[in-house]
């Protein structure tokens, strides 16, 4: 620890915010994502509020593959209930975006536990086909129009202004959009950070690290893994919800296996297991990405198509620098200053 800076109780070992150093970033940070919409441009508004979005469907991944340890491959069909059952009920039932995207957030809990109970029986990659089979269960449910009376259509449009609740406190605007993303992101955020610090989150990592360990000292593991299944999915639904409230169109097209694997390499390449792990790995894959698309359209408008494949060459670059993820870097970075200059 820094000299001279200690913690003398465990409350203050298990803050939020415990270093002097955080309090200042903290106290310093908080008024700029108020400041982006005044300060940058529209295009930029956009992607920062895409970049919230992602974020908080990562973070559901992050509590059912970096608690718990259950590897999910139906990012996509997750999002995608969250999407269309909030779309429906707004545009048809008029209940605005909050019950919707609570709605579509339980629904999509529902389903990711009813895909999670193989669990029972099988782990690892055994469980990941069977989250597999709901991407493409999912894809080829929304795209049958002979089912649309269910669905309400594989392409749907949501109304320009959009009530909170009902009609009141409508959201037209992108500069409102922002805000009330940012507002969900925050209390996603708080709820994720303050999981690791209970004893459902120790359980998770326990199942995670162990599950035959864990079952000994007599922890439900079956009961627990489902609980992350129904809290990731309830989370990845809610950012369904408000992708759609972003982009105004839902087409399953936007919720294909493309957007898992995308998801999977923002967490990954951010480092797995902590929160600030999916800001920066959501932030930097989406800012890349974003750049890698205009240098090429502007200089080489016949190689577009290269994206993935300049994009992928940076995450094997960097994965195979540290495999623990960006933030894992920087933390090394973060003990060696601190101990400069002996670090050793």
């Amino acid at each position: 620890m820094p000299c001279g800076e200690y913690f003398t109780s465990y409350a203050d070992r298990m803050g939020l915010v415990r270093w002097r150093i955080e309090r200042v970033a903290f106290v310093l940070g908080l008024p700029i994502p108020f400041l982006i919409p005044f300060v940058l441009g529209g295009g930029m508004v956009s992607m920062i509020t895409r970049i919230y979005i992602f974020i908080i469907a990562i973070l559901g991944l992050h509590v059912i593959l970096g608690y718990a340890g259950e590897i999910v491959l139906a990012q996509g069909a997750f999002m995608a209930i969250g999407a269309y059952t909030s779309t429906r009920l707004v545009a048809e039932a008029g209940v605005g975006i909050i019950p919707g995207m609570l709605v579509g957030g339980l629904l999509t809990a529902f389903v990711a536990v009813l895909f999670g109970l193989p669990s029972w029986r099988v782990k690892g990659f055994y469980i990941a086909i069977s989250t597999l089979a709901l991407q493409f269960i999912a894809l080829w449910f929304l795209q049958n129009n002979q089912l649309a009376f269910i669905h309400g259509g594989s392409q749907q449009n949501l109304p320009r202004d959009v009530g909170l609740i009902g009609e009141y406190v409508t959201i037209s605007s992108p500069t409102e959009q922002y805000f009330f993303i940012l507002a969900a992101l925050a209390v996603f955020a708080l709820v994720t950070f303050n999981l690791s610090r209970t004893g459902i989150g120790r359980m998770f990592r326990g199942i995670h690290e162990n599950d035959l360990s864990s079952a000994v000292l007599g922890i439900n593991v079956f009961r627990n893994k489902l609980l992350a299944y129904a809290i990731g999915g309830f989370m990845i639904g809610a950012a369904g919800a408000l992708y759609s409230l972003y982009i105004g169109f839902i087409s399953p097209g936007y919720f294909t296996i493309e957007l898992t694997l995308e998801h999977y390499v923002m967490l990954l390449l951010g480092g797995m297991g902590r929160v600030w792990g999916v800001v920066l790995g959501v932030s930097i894959v989406t800012i890349v990405e974003e750049e890698i698309r205009n240098f090429l359209v502007a200089y080489a408008s016949d190689a577009t198509a290269l994206e993935p494949v300049f994009f992928g060459i940076l995450i094997i670059v960097v994965l195979a620098v540290e495999p623990k993820g960006l933030l894992a870097g920087l933390g090394q970075i973060k003990d060696y200053l601190r101990k400069w200059p002996y670090a050793y």
